[in-house]
């Protein structure tokens, strides 16, 4: 069984080495040559990620500033909520019990409605936002 000589396959080794080396470099060359064509790429393609990072930081302001009214939002209606046993213990009556149960219920009522109208305003703010960021992003408009 004849062996193999280990200073032929380390040569063969290099050998390959070398020429996937020169063949990347000479890969490398043809790419970056002066090709006036290359130059507008680059620049549409900084540009799109400057766009693209605009588009997000406004719709990450957007939401930000939605989730912020809605913690308050919620911290009321929280704050409302721990009223009604209060109310509750407070009377002295079937009859003064119902009525401040329906007192309360009332506030609860117009505090959800007044929710659902945030809900409509803040989709509206958001689809706005969206529909800002991408007609701006538009390639007609993008340069």
């Amino acid at each position: 069984m004849p062996q193999d000589n280990p200073r032929t396959e380390s040569q063969r080794a290099d050998n390959l080495r070398s020429e996937s080396a020169r063949v990347e470099r000479s890969r490398n060359e043809r790419m970056t040559s002066a090709n006036p064509l290359n130059a507008p790429f680059g620049e549409a393609g900084a540009q799109n990620v400057k766009v693209g990072l605009r588009m997000q930081n406004e719709m990450v302001d957007v939401l930000q500033e939605i989730a912020r009214e809605w913690l308050e939002r919620t911290t009321s209606k929280t704050e409302l909520a721990f009223k009604l046993p209060n109310k509750l213990t407070e009377a002295r009556s079937v009859p003064d019990a119902l009525s401040a149960y329906q007192e309360w219920f009332g506030e609860w009522m117009n505090a959800c409605s007044e929710d659902s109208h945030h809900f409509l305003a803040d989709s509206r703010k958001i689809m706005d936002t969206g529909m800002r960021c991408f007609a701006s992003a538009s390639p007609a408009t993008a340069s």
